[in-house]
């Protein structure tokens, strides 16, 4: 009864789940885990791998599964991480481990990587299922996705602070080796953003790479507005000081309100009473549509006149300083 307890107890926090050799490690006897199975008790999901009765099915669960199936030294990886971490989404999303196993049992509907460099250093806990760290995942998913994929997951990591260049890079080194797949697609990404500063939010990331990519990488980041006399109006996004065009973006996680649309509002008309051409993107528009984007701040560029220094643009310190 004992080890009953405690193999309930270890499925609690295993979304449901156990293994036939984590029972048989907590006392349980070959017949006493039939006879859960063939009473329904337990229901099998993969080859030597149990969900008690009653457990609801959800994603950390088949993850888990999967790991628990392949054995040891096995972390969901590539794509299902980057899920995981919010850096990418599926329609479906795959269940995508990496096990440092040469051998493993098949397991339906699991893609496996075979990769000796897996060390507990690359493996973290979500939800008590390891899963390789966002600078790893950022490493490994170069190989089975497309580099405009790469760059949105490594600039959502970015911008969420959830990772940082330096990490992601020293990731990069430590697994690099002649014939590594889709280690060179991350490598150029990762040496533009050590030469600037952390961005702000997912937003600025996405959109900083997003004017670099069309040309525009001549726009000044966080840039504090003032009028004719040195008065603070805003500080803009990103901005075009001698054109005097503002580019705003909704954040990643941004919910508008009446209050923060008002704000906005009156925001906006201080700009335009300055001069300043407000122009104002979505997260969805920079984030899936970033030729558009760049397309339109081209146009409106285009049609804005050249501007003389008649007062001061920039914030020195605290106090605005005429030319």
């Amino acid at each position: 009864m004992g080890g009953h307890l405690d193999v309930a107890e270890l499925a609690s926090v295993q979304h449901g789940l156990v293994s036939r050799a984590q029972a048989v490690e907590l006392g349980l006897s070959g017949r006493q885990i039939r006879y859960r199975v063939e009473s329904g008790l337990w229901g099998r999901v993969h080859a030597g791998v149990f969900r008690v009765r009653g457990a609801p099915q959800v994603r950390e669960q088949a993850l888990l599964a999967a790991c628990l199936a392949i054995g040891p030294e096995t972390a969901v990886s590539h794509r299902a991480a980057a899920v995981t971490f919010g850096l990418l989404s599926y329609r479906k999303a795959p269940i995508e481990v990496t096990t440092t196993r040469r051998r493993s049992p098949e397991v339906e509907g699991v893609t496996v990587h075979r990769l000796a460099d897996l060390q507990a250093r690359w493996v973290t806990n979500v939800d008590f299922v390891p899963v390789t760290t966002v600078a790893r995942t950022l490493v490994d998913l170069g190989s089975v996705t497309h580099p405009r994929t790469v760059e949105a997951a490594l600039d959502r990591a970015l911008g969420r602070r959830i990772t940082a260049a330096r990490d992601v890079r020293d990731a990069l080194v430590a697994v690099a080796r002649k014939g590594r797949h889709g280690v060179g697609v991350l490598r150029p990404m990762i040496d533009v953003r050590l030469q600037g500063d952390a961005p702000a939010g997912v937003s600025e990331a996405r959109m900083s790479t997003l004017l670099r990519d069309a040309g525009l990488a001549h726009a000044v980041a966080e840039h504090t507005v003032v009028d004719e006399h040195g008065g603070f109006i805003a500080v803009v996004d990103f901005a075009f000081p001698d054109r005097r065009l503002a580019v705003e973006v909704d954040g990643y996680e941004f919910h508008s309100s009446p209050k923060a649309v008002a704000h906005r509002n009156v925001r906006d008309r201080q700009l335009l009473d300055a001069e300043w051409r407000p122009l104002h993107f979505t997260w969805t528009e920079v984030d899936r549509d970033p030729s558009g984007v760049g397309s339109e701040i081209r146009r409106q560029l285009r049609a804005r006149p050249v501007f003389s220094a008649r007062w001061p643009t920039t914030v020195v310190g605290q106090r605005a300083e005429k030319p």
